[in-house]
């Protein structure tokens, strides 16, 4: 069961499975069920942080269970928060950037914030040499990460893996917020700088079924494509061109999953392949070895 709603200082991770319930202090002060792995063999100061963002169903308990023969094979940390729909709603993936007075707002204040927070309460109660995560979320959870991505231009990522999202924020500044950037903070220089970090975009071969019960059809979203493998090659196209705009090296990276529809265990090998590789420098390169 999980405990009483903790503070980063009184975070606590046992080896195998674990759970606790995270505050933010310094951010959104609604709480999170933290779901956990450590891998029995690893040395907890030198081991990867990962965050494992969920989908639709809010099932981050299942996710971490998944994940837990990943982190065994390579000796990571999982960290698989719940954003509970009654408690968050869209505010876990796309929650608004501006204020009720209509003035921006601090997108580490958001849900993406929380991970960013979590992430040091984590560290401090490892004692982690860990200065980076890696995080991976499939479907809705490839909505929060690719709009982290997008957001918070320093968050302190070492490679960020998005799962097949149903449909996307744009990087074009002529479209709102949340299927395009404006109305954000992100600027050009910004974008230049996301473009050039290491980011894997990962869809399902045949994760292109176009009357997906799961498949947002808003005019908006159905102009990114009529499912989710276009969606996301458009998505991945447009980035491409933003950053041949802005004389940005391009180092973001997209695989096609051979067979694989909309199944975040099928996914799940691809994406820990990924994540087990050690990030590439500050270039943000990715080189994949099979």
């Amino acid at each position: 069961m999980a405990s009483s709603a903790v503070g980063a200082d009184e975070v606590r991770l046992s080896r195998g499975a674990g759970d606790f319930v995270f505050t933010d202090a310094k951010g959104d002060p609604r709480s999170v069920t933290v779901y956990t792995y450590v891998p029995r063999r690893v040395d907890m100061k030198d081991a990867p942080i990962v965050f494992i963002m969920h989908g639709f169903h809010r099932s981050a308990r299942s996710y971490r269970d998944d994940w837990a023969q990943h982190a065994d094979r390579a000796g990571f940390i999982v960290i698989a928060p719940l954003f509970d729909a009654k408690r968050w709603g869209k505010d876990y993936t796309y929650p608004s950037t501006r204020r009720a007075d209509g003035s921006p707002r601090d997108m580490a204040q958001t849900s993406f914030g929380l991970v960013e927070h979590l992430f040091d309460a984590v560290r401090a109660s490892v004692g982690s040499n860990q200065t980076r995560y890696r995080i991976y979320g499939f479907s809705e959870g490839g909505q929060f990460v690719h709009r982290l991505v997008l957001t918070l231009p320093d968050a302190r990522y070492a490679r960020a893996v998005i799962g097949t999202p149903g449909w996307y924020t744009m990087p074009d500044f002529d479209v709102g917020w949340p299927y395009g950037l404006r109305h954000t903070q992100t600027d050009r220089a910004a974008l230049k700088k996301i473009l050039e970090r290491d980011v894997v975009l990962l869809l399902g071969g045949a994760d292109n079924d176009p009357s997906h019960d799961e498949l947002r059809k808003t005019p908006q979203a159905m102009a990114q494509g009529v499912h989710r493998v276009e969606r996301g090659e458009n998505f991945f196209r447009e980035a491409r061109a933003r950053a041949a705009e802005l004389g940005a090296h391009f180092a973001w990276r997209m695989e096609i999953v051979p067979g694989v529809a909309h199944e975040p265990k099928k996914m799940s090998p691809t994406a820990a392949a990924y994540i087990a590789m050690q990030p590439a420098a500050d270039s943000g390169k990715v080189e994949r070895q099979r």
